[in-house]
């Protein structure tokens, strides 16, 4: 990851806002900006300076990792410690994200800040650069989604009758960490029967059923990037009336992907898949967005939500998620994951959509050549490309065909589909098509002093 572009980028954004420093407090976006992964640590970004403050727990790993000019250990609160930063760097106007500070530590940090005025923000400058994914983080999403999947197929081969919710999310989470993943990207939901009805169900002692349905919504957290993918699996037979809303379901994810291009707003998705659910008489049983931004976080901007109206741009890495929720009685939702290209949008899972083809004779290993799954493939992204823009095109789509996996040839390389840069932003590209490797820069440990001495 290019840390020494990113923050060269967000300085620039911080120019335009008039305010002389930022102070990043989320971990995620102290990561995404300088590559520290510890805790209980702040960066400091002025016009000519990046500092990242911590503790003695962390003065090691901070050395190892963190893309920065200087490392301070505090021996002091983190408000005053920031302060004395502040003052020593002679910044008049500090700015920080509402959303990433408490109403106490914002106090805190005003206080200590004495004379320095303390702007809060209610968007934050690092969140808008994540929204755009570059090729070095769709590649590391991308390998998330492989984890995720192969770890599900995984689980296949051990979902059978008396096998309880609580037992397969946690036998998929494990089987995520196997190969290699950090761990799951939000607590595992396995929802057996009924109990899909509710679109974040919590794993219990719900038991599958020979002729009953399992929902998985799951994902795995690899080297920091997150996935988001649910399923739906049957046992010997699909019932007709979970056959229904699944053809309705997929008309409306289908109907999504059309609206998945540059220049599009966010709700129109929503709009377009929502609109299909509706008219099948369901309008009323989805009620949450039709996806959502994926990075570091499972759950970021951009928002596939009804109005929403953020301009879809390359780069941004989305959910598709439609559901059909009958309380009481069953729930559908089948979840991709899609990444925005130059014309269109490529979608990075690679599992069956269909129940047929995630059914019980997937459960049953087979030889390298044999699989339904997508046994004795390697994980590959459909390229949906143009093609999103035309939902006809998706057979899977309508009522009166039965839907196949779309097999529209290799993805293109990742830098290559994203190298279009954002006119509306910064003039230096965030996705060019090569990046030089980030260069850390010289720098020094230093130690705090005492408060009030400046240094």
């Amino acid at each position: 990851m290019d840390h020494v572009r990113r923050i060269a980028d967000f300085r620039d954004r911080l120019e335009r806002t008039g305010l002389d420093a930022y102070l990043l407090t989320s971990p995620l976006n102290v990561r995404y900006l300088c590559g520290f992964t510890g805790e209980d640590s702040t960066l400091l970004i002025t016009r000519a300076r990046s500092v990242l403050v911590t503790d003695s727990r962390y003065e090691e790993q901070a050395e190892r990792e963190a893309c920065v000019d200087e490392v301070m250990s505090r021996h002091t609160p983190m408000a005053q410690a920031v302060a004395g930063a502040c003052k020593a760097f002679d910044v008049r106007r500090l700015g920080v994200t509402a959303a990433n500070l408490t109403h106490a530590e914002y106090l805190a940090v005003a206080a200590a800040a004495g004379t320095v005025e303390v702007v809060s923000r209610p968007a934050g400058i690092a969140e808008q650069m994540r929204m755009r994914k570059d090729a070095d983080e769709v590649e590391a999403i991308r390998a998330s989604v492989r984890t995720a999947e192969a770890a599900f197929r995984e689980v296949l081969k051990v979902v059978e009758p008396g096998r309880t919710e609580r037992w397969l999310a946690a036998r998929l989470e494990y089987e995520m960490r196997a190969r290699g993943a950090d761990g799951a990207s939000f607590e595992t939901i396995c929802a057996a029967g009924a109990h899909a009805s509710m679109p974040h169900a919590v794993s219990g002692e719900g038991q599958v059923k020979a002729h009953g349905s399992v929902l998985f919504d799951w994902g795995a957290r690899l080297a920091g990037y997150c996935s988001d993918l649910t399923r739906v699996i049957y046992g010997d037979t699909i019932p007709r009336r979970s056959d229904a809303l699944t053809k309705i379901v997929l008309e409306a994810q289908a109907a999504a992907f059309g609206k998945l291009k540059p220049g599009n707003r966010c709700g129109e998705a929503d709009a377009a898949g929502r609109t299909v659910i509706a008219k099948a008489g369901h309008g009323a049983e989805f009620g949450h967005g039709i996806g959502h931004g994926v990075g570091l976080a499972v759950h970021e901007a951009p928002r596939l939500g009804p109005g929403d109206k953020t301009v879809l741009l390359p780069g941004m890495v989305v959910t598709v998620e439609p559901g059909v929720y009958l309380p009481g009685r069953a729930g559908v939702r089948i979840e991709e994951m899609a990444v925005i290209t130059r014309d269109g949008c490529e979608v990075l899972t690679t599992l069956p959509r269909w129940p047929q083809e995630l059914g019980a004779s997937d459960r049953t290993p087979r030889g390298r050549d044999g699989g339904n799954l997508v046994a004795g493939q390697e994980a590959r992204a459909t390229r949906i490309g143009d093609q999103c823009a035309k939902p006809e095109r998706h057979r899977h789509a309508t009522r009166d065909a039965r839907p196949s996996r779309l097999r529209l040839g290799p993805s293109s390389a990742a830098s290559r589909l994203l190298a279009v840069p954002d006119p509306s932003t910064s003039p230096s590209p965030l996705l060019a098509a090569t990046r030089p490797e980030a260069q850390r820069g010289s720098r020094g440990v230093l130690s705090e002093a005492p408060e009030g001495t400046g240094g």
